[in-house]
């Protein structure tokens, strides 16, 4: 179970780079924003959390590769209980920063680095009762039961009755 996300300092500069590169670059790096939001909020299936390329990753033991769109890619890792954001970029480029970094000794005290906690999972039946309720309009509003609307409108509603 995944506890926290660290985000690599580098990977900040990365992201900035890729935002830079165009309108492709710009909505994968919105992407890989989403695809991290969605694991500090604990989606826990891959399916919820982004797509992963096909063939996966073989070279980095527990690494994640993420397709993201317009041909480049979001690497994750995950070492005990801390998930490593530790790059992106082009097909390519994350091709080699593979080969380069087969061996590569992760650590969550880089003085720069961003630790953001995960938060506990939804329970998907709690979910699914809220959505239920919820209307395009109104969103957050759930139904509120007679004898609470009773009690509060009880001087229209004894008054409305005597007619």
């Amino acid at each position: 179970m995944i506890r926290s996300v660290f985000r690599d300092p580098r990977f900040d500069k990365q992201m900035e780079n890729i935002r830079k590169a165009g309108k492709k670059g710009g909505m994968a790096a919105k992407e890989a924003d989403e695809i991290i939001v969605r694991l500090i909020q604990g989606c826990s299936s891959p399916a919820e959390i982004g797509v992963m390329t096909k063939k996966g990753e073989y070279r980095i033991r527990k690494c994640t590769k993420y397709d993201i769109g317009g041909g480049y890619r979001l690497i994750t890792i995950l070492d005990e209980d801390c998930l490593f954001v530790t790059y992106i970029g082009t097909h390519d480029e994350c091709n080699l920063w593979l080969e380069k970094n087969k061996f590569l000794q992760l650590r969550a005290d880089k003085p720069r680095g961003k630790i953001f906690m995960v938060q506990k999972p939804v329970k998907k039946k709690t979910a699914a009762k809220q959505r239920k309720f919820e209307t395009e309009d109104e969103p957050f509003l759930q139904p509120i039961e007679e004898r609470y609307l009773r009690k509060i409108f009880s001087g229209l509603f004894n008054h409305g009755m005597a007619r």
